[in-house]
């Protein structure tokens, strides 16, 4: 998510197709601040994601990133439902939720049942 804000935030809109593989004609249905907010949005998660756990501060940022992202992936879901786009882009924000699920419940001992992580000595 930090990328694809960052890329957002950096190039305008045609740019911004011509650097997606696949079909980025969604961004059409999109104005350039609109675009900019997203880019903004997925930003602040990527960073909400990854920097408590690197710096060891503030814990509840990467529950609350990952809130973020399962909104995130819902509006893009509403956008591609709304275009009549494949099942592909639906797809692929339903594995987005499914992740984010998983990141903000793995610190919490959810997971311990189902995953047998070996301790390093």
């Amino acid at each position: 998510m930090l990328f694809t804000g960052v890329l957002k935030l950096a190039t305008t809109k045609e740019q911004f197709k011509t650097l997606r593989r696949g079909r980025p004609d969604w961004v059409d249905s999109l104005s350039s601040t609109q675009m900019k907010i997203i880019g903004v949005v997925e930003a602040l998660i990527g960073v909400g994601l990854m920097l408590p756990k690197i710096l060891n501060i503030a814990a509840w940022l990467t529950p609350l990133a990952a809130l973020c992202a399962v909104y995130n992936a819902i509006g893009a879901i509403d956008l591609h439902i709304q275009r009549k786009d494949d099942a592909e882009a639906i797809a692929t924000n339903l594995f987005i939720i499914a992740l984010a699920v998983f990141v903000s419940t793995a610190g919490r001992g959810l997971w311990d049942d189902f995953f047998i992580i070996p301790e390093i000595p």
